[in-house]
């Protein structure tokens, strides 16, 4: 009797030896460092800048458009996708061909437009323009056009990615993507808390009459200012970059929009277009903060302006070119 308890006890503890490296595998395979969602990924803290992704998100997949070396283009809309493209393709230098039309009597008005527009899904605007023109080459039909954008610290810019790319390796989005409404809407509010609590506003805001030597880091605006190292005070559009640019790595559909414009300031904000297809929502993090206890770490954040549906919002006035920008090319490849 007891040698059959012995025999049973010996088969129970290699079953169990059995169960756990079965276990052990299953967590050690599989490994991509490319999708944030594996299950072997390291621990946010141990991430160098090595282990970002090479090329920023492109959640409408915009690389995939192909281009003439120089291509012609007629609207601005075409212009400000080329230009998008171009930044999603990690190049800042680029040239095209434009329509007399669009070229305002050889001015380079239209190339700084479609600059400012695509900044609305690549979320780095600290930039110069160090070459920006026009020229008329002679061709009857088109005018030459030629940009150039030099980043004031592109270090901080990679910083930034950094602190985003972390967040989404600890906080996996579900593998292949979201297909599902609620679970895309509670990841946002998850990414919506922890930009409002990581800071608080900076009452500095937008001031013109700050000195033009000032980059746009240091009065606050860039997603550096919330998701760098030691990063802890923004203003609105430091609050809505680093939202998107978490949301965009984890696979959300999130645009950074710019509007409420008056001669003293304008305002900084997200949409999100939804997974399932369904209207577009506003999400605002920096005047949630504001109505809740805006101290660096809190745990509680107002939800007053989270996803509230664009037709229903009055207090939000999109400028109207950048709103026409973000329509245009959330439109499908068919539709264009």
């Amino acid at each position: 009797m007891e040698r059959t308890q012995n025999g049973g006890s010996r088969i129970l503890l290699v079953l169990l030896i059995l169960i756990l490296s079965m276990g052990l595998s299953a967590c050690t395979g599989g490994n991509d460092a490319e999708n944030p969602s594996s299950a072997d990924a390291r621990p946010a803290a141990g991430l160098t800048m090595e282990d970002i992704p090479a090329l920023v998100p492109d959640v409408l997949n915009l690389r995939e458009k192909k281009y003439e070396d120089i291509p012609f283009l007629e609207t601005q809309d075409q212009l400000s996708e080329y230009a998008l493209w171009n930044l999603l393709c990690g190049r800042t230098e680029f040239a095209c061909r434009l329509s007399w039309d669009l070229s305002h009597d050889m001015s380079a008005v239209a190339l700084e437009q479609a600059c400012e527009e695509a900044m609305s899904y690549y979320l780095f605007s600290a930039y110069k323009p160090w070459d920006m023109c026009t020229e008329d080459d002679g061709d009857p039909d088109s005018v030459y056009g030629k940009v150039k954008l030099v980043y004031d610290v592109p270090a901080y810019d990679l910083e930034a990615r950094l602190g985003a790319w972390s967040y989404v390796v600890e906080n996996p989005p579900p593998e292949g993507g979201f297909s599902d409404y609620d679970e895309e809407r509670a990841y946002a509010k998850k990414v919506h808390d922890y930009v409002a609590c990581k800071v608080t506003y900076n009452p500095i805001g937008y001031e013109p009459s700050l000195p033009v030597t000032q980059t746009r880091y240091d009065i606050f605006q860039e997603a550096y200012n919330v998701l760098g190292e030691n990063q802890d005070t923004a203003v609105c559009a430091g609050y809505a970059r680093a939202f998107a640019l978490i949301c965009q790595y984890a696979g959300i559909n999130c645009a950074w929009v710019r509007g409420n414009e008056t001669e003293e300031g304008s305002h900084a904000w997200n949409v999100i277009y939804p997974c399932d297809g369904s209207e577009p929502v506003l999400v605002d993090v920096t005047w949630d903060d504001g109505l809740s206890l805006d101290t660096v770490g809190q745990t509680q954040v107002d939800d007053s302006y989270f996803y509230i549906p664009l037709s229903s919002e009055y207090e939000h006035a999109a400028d109207e070119s950048m709103a026409r920008f973000l329509q245009y090319v959330n439109e499908t490849p068919a539709s264009r």
